[in-house]
C-alpha cells in the first residue's frame, strides 16, 4: 500500500515509521520538519512505558518531579512526584520522531499539500511542488487540518483551547506550576524546559480571543512579581495555538475515519478535554492507526481508539464544567480539591497515578469513594490552612 501522511509531528512519524517497517510505501509531508511547537512538552510515566525509545534523547530534557498546584481562591498544594514528568523541546521531540521513520524507510518531503482530491480509489495530493498520487490518506496536521477540514468536521470554537505564552530565556527551578481562575474554563502554568521556560495560559476559544489571553496573563505575571511592567515581555518569544478540547457530544459523533482515509493526534481532536494533554495520544493513536492498517482492517481504528483512550475522553469532557465552574462546600471544586490534597497523602497519592497515567476519569469516582474513608482521617487529623 501505498500510504501519503500529512504532518511530521509525533502521530504522523510515528506512524509512518510503523507502516514503513511493515514493508509500505510511505510519503511523509511537512513544509517546516521539526519545529518548535508551542506546547508545554511534557513526557508522562505512560509514554515512556509504552514508547521507551523516547529515553534516547534524555540529554535533551528537563526531569520534573515536582508539580505546584494554585486554586482560584490561592489554596496550593505541592505533589512530589512518584515518577517525574520529562519536558522536551518539541523541536528536539519531533526530530528524533522524524529521524526514525526516515531511518524505517519513510520518505520525507518538505511540501506543503495545498488540496487533496480522490480519484476512485486512490488519493492525488496536490503540493507547493507537484502532486502525488497515494492509496490511504493520513491527517496527522493538526488543529487546523487540511484533511479534517475536506473529509471530516471543523473544530467549532467550543471544543478549542486557546493558548497564549511567552518562552523566557531563563532557567526555572521550582518544578511545574498550574494556577486556576475563578469561574475560568482554563488555568495558567509555568514548564520549566530544557533551555528556556515556558509561561502560558489558556482558555476557551468561544469565551476568549488572544488580546483577552494575553491581559489576563500580564495581570498575573505583574501579581507574582515576574514582571513589574508589560515593556519587559517585548524581548520574550512569543506563542499561540489551538488545542482540542472535545465536549462530549462532539466527541461522540467525532469523524476520524473515513473511505481510504483517517485522522490522527490533534487533528483527530485527540487531547485530554481537561488537562490538554496530546503528546500521548498523538503517539498512540499514530500506532493504532498503524496497526490497524497492517491487519487489514482500517475501519477498526475508531473502535481500537475508543476503547484505548478516546472513550475516557468522555468522561473528562462530562466533568469539565464540574471541574472548572462547579462549587463544592460553599466555594469553588478546585479550591476544596486543592485544600483536601494539601492535607492528605492518599488523595496527592490518586493525584500522582493520574498525572503518571495509571489512573483515568472513569474510574476516578470508584478510587476515590473506596480511598475516602482514608482521605477524611487525614483531612481531619491534619492543620488547616485557609486559602487566602
Amino acid at each position: 500500500m501505498n500510504i501519503g501522511i500529512i504532518g511530521a509531528g509525533p502521530a504522523g512519524s510515528l506512524c509512518a515509521s510503523r507502516l514503513a517497517q511493515n514493508g509500505s510505501s510511505v510519503l511523509l509531508f511537512d513544509p517546516r520538519g521539526a519545529w518548535e511547537k508551542p506546547c508545554g512538552g511534557g513526557i508522562t510515566a505512560k509514554a515512556f512505558r509504552r514508547y521507551p525509545f523516547l529515553n534516547t534523547c534524555v540529554d535533551t530534557h528537563r526531569t520534573i518531579g515536582r508539580l505546584a498546584v494554585v486554586s482560584p481562591r490561592g489554596a496550593q498544594t505541592q505533589v512530589v512526584l512518584e515518577e517525574p514528568i520529562c519536558i522536551y523541546s518539541r523541536s528536539v521531540l519531533n526530530q528524533l520522531l522524524l529521524d526514525r521513520a526516515m531511518a524505517d524507510g519513510a520518505r520525507f518531503l518538505r511540501e506543503r499539500v495545498l488540496d487533496v482530491r480522490q480519484r476512485a480509489t486512490r488519493w492525488e495530493l496536490l503540493t507547493d511542488r507537484g502532486v502525488h498520487v497515494v492509496d490511504f490518506l493520513v491527517g496527522a496536521d493538526g488543529v487546523n487540518s487540511l484533511v479534517r477540514k475536506k473529509l471530516g468536521e471543523r473544530f467549532v470554537s467550543e471544543d478549542l483551547m486557546m493558548t497564549f505564552g511567552y518562552r523566557i530565556p531563563a532557567r526555572i527551578d521550582e518544578g511545574i506550576v498550574i494556577k486556576f481562575f475563578p469561574k475560568f474554563r482554563g488555568y495558567y502554568w509555568v514548564f520549566p524546559r530544557p533551555n528556556h521556560a515556558s509561561f502560558g495560559i489558556c482558555g476557551r476559544l468561544s469565551e476568549h480571543n488572544t488580546q483577552g489571553l494575553k491581559q489576563l496573563l500580564h495581570a498575573f505575571l505583574k501579581e507574582t512579581g515576574r514582571i513589574v511592567d508589560v515593556a519587559e515581555t517585548s524581548s520574550w518569544s512569543v506563542y499561540s495555538a489551538l488545542i482540542p478540547s472535545l465536549r462530549p457530544e462532539s466527541l461522540q459523533l467525532n469523524r476520524i475515519y473515513g473511505d481510504g482515509w483517517a485522522l490522527v493526534g490533534d487533528a483527530a481532536g485527540f487531547a485530554d478535554p481537561i488537562t490538554c494533554e496530546g503528546i500521548y495520544y498523538a503517539l498512540r493513536s499514530g500506532d493504532l492507526l498503524a496497526e490497524a492498517l497492517m491487519g487489514g482492517r482500517a475501519a477498526s481504528y475508531p473502535d481500537c481508539c475508543r476503547t484505548d483512550f478516546a472513550g475516557d475522553f468522555i468522561h473528562a469532557a462530562e466533568l469539565f464544567e464540574k471541574f472548572y465552574a462547579g462549587d463544592f462546600l460553599g466555594t469553588d471544586f478546585i479550591t476544596r480539591m486543592v485544600q483536601a490534597s494539601s492535607r492528605s497523602r492518599a488523595l496527592r497519592s490518586i493525584m500522582n497515578a493520574f498525572v503518571s497515567g495509571r489512573q483515568d476519569y472513569g474510574s476516578l469516582r470508584s478510587t476515590l469513594l473506596r480511598k475516602s474513608p482514608q482521605i477524611v482521617l487525614q483531612v481531619l487529623g491534619s492543620p488547616f490552612r485557609s486559602a487566602n
